[in-house]
């Protein structure tokens, strides 16, 4: 992406006076005594010279962020771009592992003193860090220096807030989408996907595709929760009591009733039936299995966009499917936000501030957007021509914004849809841990969907108990 540069045109102008006295020659006088001789002055020494002032160090800010590859040379890329355009502020930005990990080392910095003044941390770490108590919110940051909250997307600004505000500063925002292969698809006669299907449609997809033998296996994908989070959202269900969480401390799980439970019988019935490959809990796995065409159909997330389109066959881009019992009700934010860790210190806390700005602001934004996959977060770059551009060339980019924008987030009499607002708890990312394990219970051990998330929502219970108990 080109930027403009701007050019600087400095005017030196000098003015020379030059002062002339002239004296007339007057009468000579009479000549008169000569007066005495008086020594020259002495000659004052000096003055010794100052040194110039050394310019002031600039401020040195810890960032920690969990984009590891090409997702990490980018963040790398954008920081390095800040750190050039101002000489105030230096940060420097360490890759701390995947969310868990990061998540987890931000916890144990707190012990050992030793935390970041800036990271990234995932969408189900929202209410552990606003119950840290470590935060400068970034809503309160942006009342003092009159920053406008109002240009990021709603949804994503809703993901992040408390009932006062944004507390994170939304960076990268993401939803999973359906990827699929083109060549396959036109192989077996089968039309191409671009809207949500029900279970039973998908499946039915499934049936054409392994009947004319394009791949082994119709689709695939890892046993993350995050897919089990965002199926059980487009087909209207909660994950926890409280409004999924989000108008009181929520103190049961509900992924084991109703739609939680036909979500998980779809999953795990792709793989039992021969559907889907058995691969455990992964990410890369379930690409390398697309992209070797070991599959027709993916789920993953929009941030591949740039990597999966890339491919050696034409890719084409869906939303994800949902319950039978259910019309498509719209997906969750997924992703990061930028959150400030309390340095006590206000300058500290300012420089920190015009980092996240920075991040925030159209130019890294899209180049964040064109360079990954994750969407915009502002409003204000819908009509932007760069990207009407690239969206022209790059289609697959677009399927993600219109799947979100098309999300319903409010109900027929108007209240709001909990389901696609997200699930927040404290030990969210403890009971995404369960539901992993949960996968092999059912696939591995023979139990029901409906007997093995009974069991998972005990032990998530057990954990939403032994948190709250902390806030009592």
């Amino acid at each position: 992406m080109q930027h403009n540069k701007r050019l600087w045109t400095f005017a030196l102008v000098a003015l020379f006076a030059l002062l002339i006295a002239a004296c007339a020659p007057a009468a000579t006088p009479a000549p008169a005594a000569p007066e005495p001789t008086q020594p020259p002055a002495a000659t004052q020494a000096p003055e010794p010279t100052q040194p110039p002032a050394a310019p002031a160090a600039p401020i040195e800010l810890a960032f920690w962020h969990a984009m590891g590859g090409n997702l990490g040379e980018l963040v790398n890329s954008l920081t390095e771009r800040f750190n050039t355009s101002q000489s105030a502020v230096h940060v420097t930005a360490t890759y701390q592992g995947s969310y868990d990990d990061t998540y987890n080392a931000l916890l144990a910095s707190f012990d050992s003193g030793t935390e970041p003044n800036l990271i990234q941390n995932f969408d189900l770490a929202s209410q552990t860090m606003i119950d840290t108590g470590r935060l400068v919110p970034a809503h309160q940051l942006a009342a003092k220096d009159g920053f406008d909250m109002n240009i990021f997307v709603p949804a994503v600004k809703a993901y992040y807030s408390d009932q006062e505000g944004m507390v994170g500063m939304a960076f990268n925002s993401s939803t999973p989408l359906v990827y699929y292969n083109l060549e396959m698809f036109e192989a077996a006669g089968v039309e191409p996907m671009h809207d949500s299907l029900s279970f039973s449609e998908f499946r039915a997809v499934c049936d054409q595709l392994m009947a004319a033998k394009v791949a082994p296996y119709c689709f695939t994908y890892g046993q993350v929760g995050w897919f089990f989070e965002q199926m059980i959202a487009n087909s209207g269900g909660l994950y926890f009591n409280e409004n999924n969480g989000r108008t009181g401390r929520p103190t049961e799980v509900l992924f084991n009733q109703g739609q939680g439970v036909e979500v998980f019988e779809f999953l795990t019935g792709l793989i039992k039936d021969g559907y889907s490959p058995n691969l455990g809990s992964t990410w890369t796995e379930t690409d390398s299995t697309f992209q070797t065409k070991q599959a027709a159909i993916m789920i993953d997330s929009t941030s591949d966009v740039s990597i999966i389109q890339k491919s050696e066959f034409p890719v084409g881009t869906a939303y994800i499917p949902h319950s039978d019992s259910s019309e498509r009700n719209g997906v969750v934010i997924g992703g990061a936000a930028l959150w400030l860790i309390d340095s006590g210190d206000e300058a500290v806390n300012q420089a920190a501030w015009q980092f996240m700005k920075f991040m925030a602001q159209p130019e890294q934004q899209i180049a964040w957007h064109t360079g990954t996959g994750y969407f915009p977060v502002r409003t204000d770059l819908a009509d932007n021509a760069e990207l009407k551009t690239f969206w022209a060339e790059n289609p697959n980019f677009v399927t993600a914004i219109e799947q979100l924008g098309t999300t319903r987030t409010t109900l027929a009499d108007g209240s709001p849809n909990y389901a696609v607002l997200g699930g927040r708890a404290g030990p969210f990312p403890a009971i995404r841990r369960i539901i992993v394990q949960t996968y092999s219970r059912v696939l591995d051990d023979g139990l029901t969907a409906q007997a093995a998330l009974d069991e998972a929502a005990e032990k998530a219970n057990a954990e939403l108990a032994n948190y709250n108990s902390f806030f009592e």
